[in-house]
C-alpha cells in the first residue's frame, strides 16, 4: 500500500517537470514566431508601370451616351 502511494507520488513528480518543459518550449516557439513576423520584407516596386489609355475608354462611353440620346 505504501509502495503504491510512493510510486504514484514519484510519477506525479516526474510529470510536473515534463509539463513545465512543454510549456517553456511552447512559449519559446511563440516568441520566435512573433519576432520572425516583424522582420522587414523586401518588395520590388515597378518603377515604370504601364497604364491603359483611359481617355480612349472615356470617349467610347461618351459616344454611347450621345447615341442613346439621339434614339
Amino acid at each position: 500500500m505504501i509502495v503504491n502511494i510512493i510510486r504514484t507520488t514519484l510519477g506525479v513528480l516526474m510529470l510536473i517537470p515534463v509539463f513545465l518543459l512543454s510549456l517553456w518550449t511552447r512559449k519559446k516557439k511563440a516568441l520566435r514566431s512573433t519576432t520572425e513576423a516583424q522582420e522587414p520584407v523586401e518588395i520590388e516596386l515597378d518603377s515604370d508601370p504601364e497604364y491603359e489609355n483611359v481617355s480612349h475608354t472615356a470617349a467610347q462611353t461618351e459616344d454611347r451616351e450621345e447615341q442613346e440620346d439621339m434614339v
